[in-house]
């Protein structure tokens, strides 16, 4: 195993929020980071076929078996150079069936191939309310009308759906320096900072379009590197010599939230909506330069959809499983549920200057993930 530097330079399109259990944010954590790598490494995996729903625990959340230290050491014994090389030990991982995720990431019993050695933020980077955005919005239930700050109740009731813009955040440039399997840079590394760059979120507060980011640069060796690279390449995990796959295979656009929230269960995609066009002729016309604005729009579009679901009797396990619930559901021992149904916000030139684009990025074909009660006991 060969662990080589690799130092990413990122910018914030949205605030970065890496708060910890008391909800303090006052320096980019580390693990935050490699939590949304690995969510969202997860997502990929799944969507392209390379895990499956029965290697998923519902009960941590995310594909993960523990590596049994005697039996790894011993299927080890009886590969060529007693498995010391890169190649022997994730072939003996794989023949454990151990879900890539936890080879690439880590489980009990293996080290992640991807580690974050520092972060530092660059330039006039800092944590606070640069963007005078507002402590709390709400929407009206009953006519959609949008309040801010004192405006709103505390937290939501029957009339009013309450959102809080978590601060301080994190906003500008900041370095990361990675550790990372030098085998994995090319297959897995580059293509997956490729995606972060384009559909990724990082952090936390996902569900307000925080933790969109955007990578500057990439350097090893000091030299710059070409890290936009399309395509993963499993074959290292996976003795199938096909396995890579590029991304827009699994990237479908759609043209309303209805087909946002429509299940693929067996051709299953991440799907965006662009309410605020990206790469258009006509970008001037519809773009968005204040980022509290593009917040508002799209929290009272999906607080709006969401009623509409329950207004018309839809189910209430499947509506939280969707858009996300802050309490355990009531139905087998699952996790809370975080919403499948997210704000997607991008930067892009528009007549000379910077405005904000997007609209919503769904993950909803994981659904079958999450189903309760028997599905869950099987896992």
């Amino acid at each position: 195993m060969n662990k080589k530097e690799v130092i990413v330079h990122l910018e914030t399109i949205t605030p970065l929020w890496t708060g910890d259990a008391w909800q303090e944010n006052s320096n980019v954590r580390p693990s935050s980071l490699m939590g949304s790598l690995r969510f969202w490494f997860e997502v990929i995996c799944y969507f392209t076929g390379i895990v499956s729903e029965k290697e998923f625990d519902a009960k941590k959340g995310r594909f993960e078996k523990e590596v049994k230290q005697d039996e790894f050491k011993e299927k080890l014994k009886n590969i060529k150079n007693n498995g010391i090389d890169f190649k022997s030990q994730i072939k003996t991982l794989g023949k454990m069936d151990i879900p890539v995720p936890s080879i690439i990431f880590g489980t009990t019993g293996w080290k992640s191939l991807i580690e974050i050695k520092e972060i530092k933020s660059l330039e006039d980077s800092c944590f606070r309310n640069i963007l005078n955005l507002p402590d709390r919005i709400c929407v009206s239930k009953q006519n959609r009308e949008i309040k801010e700050d004192n405006g709103c109740p505390k937290s939501s009731n029957d009339a009013w759906s309450v959102f809080y813009l978590a601060q301080p955040y994190f906003y500008g440039k900041l370095e990361i320096k990675f550790l990372v399997e030098e085998e994995i840079i090319d297959s897995i590394f580059y293509p997956l900072l490729n995606f972060m760059d384009k559909y990724g979120y990082w952090g936390g507060k996902w569900n307000i379009g925080y933790g969109r980011l955007r990578v500057i640069e990439v350097n090893q060796n000091n030299n710059s590197e070409d890290w936009r690279i399309e395509k993963f390449n499993f074959s290292s995990f996976r003795n199938e010599t096909d396995k890579e796959f590029g991304l827009e295979k699994y990237l479908l656009q759609v043209n309303n939230f209805d087909e946002l929230i429509q299940e693929q269960k067996v051709d299953k995609k991440i799907k965006i909506w662009y309410l605020i066009p990206c790469n258009q002729d006509d970008n001037s016309q519809n773009s968005v330069k204040d980022l509290k604005e593009v917040i508002k729009k799209l929290i009272k579009i999906k607080i709006k959809e969401r009623s509409k679901d329950k207004n018309n009797g839809g189910d209430p396990e499947k509506r939280h499983k969707i858009f996300g619930t802050i309490e355990g559901p009531p139905y087998g021992d699952l996790l809370p549920q975080g919403s499948k149904i997210l704000p997607y916000i991008a930067k892009e030139m528009a007549e000379g200057e910077e405005v904000y684009c997007g609209g919503f990025l769904s993950i909803v074909d994981m659904l079958k993930l999450y189903e309760g009660g028997e599905q869950n006991e099987k896992i």
